[in-house]
């Protein structure tokens, strides 16, 4: 059975979303999704000093276990669970696992096998566990990955996993000519036929 590597924010979750408006009820910006970046001191404009302490209160706060699921990818994880293997792979931070894995116990029990932590940006523990997605893919041996953002998607498309770039996002809108292994998907509807495409 083949192994389907799915990403958590912005492809489970409704993470930039949430993201935003918990910073500007918190901290007054007026972001929109479009403005999210994972460099956070350059979306929020300010030093990564400063940065890194807003990171610490995000954390402690709990939001990104209160993210709103994408409704629509359950149902197609479901059916697909019938015919692969389904895994989260994930860069969140270690700090906010337990959130992670309640949200994912919450929304999507009984869906996925398994859940990888890659550590990529885990940086307060000097014997940290840290792969690149890329690596984490590899080690798990996924044939698909399911992923918003394009250079984990070009990276695992170049170790020969086919990739599926999710979604209609500022930071993946504008990647034109996508290499060979990398399919664009807009949403769940599209994963679907993706795959019912994989098994004719």
């Amino acid at each position: 059975m083949k192994t389907i590597a799915v990403d958590f924010d912005d492809v489970l979750a409704d993470s930039a979303r949430g993201f935003v408006d918990f910073c500007n009820q918190k901290w007054g910006t007026k972001l929109t999704v479009d403005d999210y970046s994972e460099h956070w001191a350059q979306m929020w404009g300010i030093d990564k000093t400063e940065a890194d302490k807003r990171a610490e209160l995000l954390y402690k706060s709990g939001v990104q276990g209160r993210f709103s699921p994408l409704e629509e990818a359950k149902p197609v994880l479901s059916d697909l669970g019938k015919k692969y293997e389904l895994v989260i792979t994930t860069s969140r931070v270690r700090k906010i696992q337990k959130d992670t894995l309640d949200w994912i116990d919450q929304h999507y029990k009984g869906v996925f096998k398994e859940i990888h932590f890659s550590g990529l940006f885990d940086t307060d523990s000097p014997d940290r566990h840290k792969l690149t997605k890329t690596d984490l893919l590899k080690s798990i041996r996924a044939d698909y990955l399911i992923d918003d953002h394009p250079k984990h998607c070009v990276a695992a498309a170049e170790t020969g996993i086919v990739s599926l770039l999710f979604g209609d996002y500022a930071w993946n809108r504008r990647l034109d000519n996508l290499p060979r292994g990398v399919t664009r998907v807009l949403n769940w509807s599209e994963v679907k036929s993706f795959f019912e495409n994989e098994r004719n």
